[in-house]
Formats: C-alpha cells, structure tokens, sequence
C-alpha cells in the first residue's frame, strides 16, 4: 500500500469488481469510508500483543494490527475514547495515548473489503 499512496490513480478491484477508482484522496474520502475513524494507541511493548489480543474483542473495533510500538485500529465513530481506555485498563493494559489518525489507503482497502464481502455474503443467504 505504501506504493499506492504515492500514486496519481489507483483502482481497486475485489472479486472482479471495481470498487474503487480515482486518487487516494478521492479514494479516503469516499462516502463509505468517510466515517472511518482510524486511532492508534501506545502500550508497553511487553503488553502490546495482549493489548491487540484484548482490543480485538471490544465491541467498536472493527479492526486492529499492531504497527511498530502501537496498535493502529479502525473504531466505529461512536466509540468513547475514555471508555475504550477503561476497558483496556481493566485487562491491566496502561495505555499511554490515543490520537486519531488521517484514514490511510490501506484502511479504506481494508473497509471497502468487509463492506463488499459483507454484501456477497447477504446474496449468498
């Protein structure tokens, strides 16, 4: 994806469709990833792959990977920071900041990949 990031075009094709085409910023500001709101947190690393365990499993995360000495998620945007900060402390996960973060190419691919999955597998029930 960092590729893509500094293309001019990119064109996004999932089981032989075409869902999504222009520039990244057109591609990152598309309806159905206007309401992504991607956020990172700073752990301890000897805690950062139960942290990801943990978050995994919290409702409001949609997904979440670790990216060098955080985790990088996507949360629904309705998600209370403070409660999601509670909820990690409770698993005994100190988190030492959340910030927001801009949606990256990677994220809208990762988005629009559930939403069409998702649609596919309505057709298919």
């Amino acid at each position: 994806m960092d590729e893509a990031e500094r293309c001019s075009h990119v064109a996004y094709i999932y089981y032989g469709k075409l869902i999504a085409d222009g520039t990244p910023d057109s591609c990152a500001n598309c309806p159905t990833c206007s309401l992504l709101a991607p956020f990172e947190w700073k752990s301890l690393p000897p805690k950062l792959t139960r942290a990801l365990r943990i978050a995994r499993t919290l409702p409001g995360i949609r997904s979440a990977t670790i990216f060098g000495q955080s985790i990088h998620a996507l949360i629904n945007d309705d998600l209370d920071l403070d409660h999601l900060r509670e909820q990690l402390l409770k698993q005994g996960i100190v988190v030492a900041e959340i910030r927001p973060l801009a949606p990256s190419l990677e994220d809208v691919f990762v988005e629009l990949t559930y939403k069409h999955q998702s649609e596919i597998e309505a057709t298919r029930a």
